[in-house]
């Protein structure tokens, strides 16, 4: 089998979640013999020529091709023509290679050609991954308010005329079932998944006081905002301690000895060695794909706070953790006073459910069977 993967990039030559699910498709599709052209990009100071990130059997497997991401200045629709010639220059060079059994388009990069086969083009079957869906999701601000107006067209277009859709299931399903019209036939459910370094095979045990943690970029869409305003209130006046891994805005920051400000860790190890001495890992975000960090905290042992977002609900509900509605302060305070009073045996059996969950659903090696064996069923029209 021979797939085109489309990306804007893979970890660490760029660094965020749906890069560091590229490079794991990546890895683990050539493990098993799958043969990729890997249209991709890179913002980092590594050499991406050299691949150094994968063995040298892996890499007999992989056909890369760079671009760099077009610069058309800061006007208002900037992106959206940016995308339109990313996804071409790899278009260009994508019809001058051998041809490829499945073309795997991840973000906007499918664009130029999902818009060619829809006009007659023959290309082999076009798989969409979106990951987040956050166009259809709660949104905060005039940013986000000017981002739905942009964007939502082109992910509805890009929606209707791929031949397949990714989703993580849970809530995202729901969302491109609602909001995208015959689309039921064309949903592949596959959720994301883990390396087995992140698994915690200590026994966990619970502090006292609770250990809290926060691990994510500052934006609006993320909950910072919600959550610091909650910390406020209960500083001083509850006994925990939470840890905030990213860079906080020293304006954002609240001085008190129970709040302690990492910045951004880009070091795997400092990650771990804070997650694994977690009680309650938090995610207050507006909207979400499936966040690889929910994944890595369960795996590190923690019980999860998250607002019912994206595909959250496939990995997170009451056996090991608490959802909330995004968008509510007073709803993030109350859960965490609730789970302050919440007894040490019931907090370190959800901190078990999160390893065990994670061991049994998320690791990569069985996501990608499902992904294969999905692409197979693609290919020949069993889908």
């Amino acid at each position: 089998m021979r797939i085109a993967l489309l990306t804007d990039g893979i970890w660490p030559y760029r660094i965020g979640g749906m890069q560091k699910h590229s490079y794991y498709l990546v890895k683990y599709f050539v493990q098993n013999g799958v043969h990729v052209d890997l249209y991709h990009m890179n913002d980092s100071r590594y050499d991406i020529d050299k691949l150094e990130f994968f063995t040298e059997e892996e890499k007999k497997y992989i056909n890369p091709f760079v671009f760099a991401f077009p610069n058309k200045g800061r006007w208002p629709w900037h992106y959206l023509q940016e995308s339109y010639l990313h996804s071409k220059m790899m278009y260009d060079c994508y019809v001058k290679q051998i041809p490829v059994d499945f073309i795997y388009a991840k973000g906007y990069t499918g664009w130029y050609f999902i818009k060619r086969k829809k006009n007659g083009v023959k290309l082999p079957p076009i798989g969409l991954r979106l990951h987040g869906y956050e166009i259809f999701q709660a949104g905060k601000g005039l940013i986000e308010q000017y981002r739905k107006i942009v964007y939502l067209p082109l992910v509805k277009y890009l929606n209707k005329y791929a031949d397949f859709i990714y989703s993580y299931g849970g809530g995202i399903t729901d969302i491109i079932l609602k909001n995208i019209p015959n689309s039921k036939q064309k949903i592949i459910e596959i959720p994301a998944g883990i390396e087995p370094s992140w698994i915690y095979e200590n026994n966990v045990t619970v502090n006292k006081p609770l250990r809290f943690a926060f691990l994510g970029r500052y934006e609006i869409r993320k909950g910072i905002k919600e959550l610091s305003a909650a910390l406020k209130n209960l500083v001083g006046k509850q006994n925990f301690e939470l840890h905030f891994i990213g860079e906080i805005p020293d304006a954002f920051k609240i001085n008190s000895p129970q709040l302690k400000y990492h910045g951004q860790l880009s070091d795997a190890g400092k990650i771990k060695s804070i997650l694994q001495q977690t009680d309650v890992f938090i995610l207050p975000s507006h909207a979400e794909g499936m966040p690889n960090v929910v994944l890595e905290a369960m795996a590190s042992g923690c019980a999860i706070l998250a607002t019912n977002v994206g595909a959250v609900n496939v990995m997170v509900d009451k056996t090991n953790g608490w959802l909330i509605p995004p968008l509510n302060e007073k709803e993030i305070e109350d859960k965490l006073i609730e789970i302050m009073k919440t007894d040490g045996k019931e907090i370190g059996q959800k901190k078990k459910i999160s390893v065990n969950r994670v061991k049994e659903n998320f690791m990569w090696d069985k996501i990608i069977v499902k992904e294969i064996n999905s692409i197979q069923k693609c290919i020949n029209g069993q889908v």
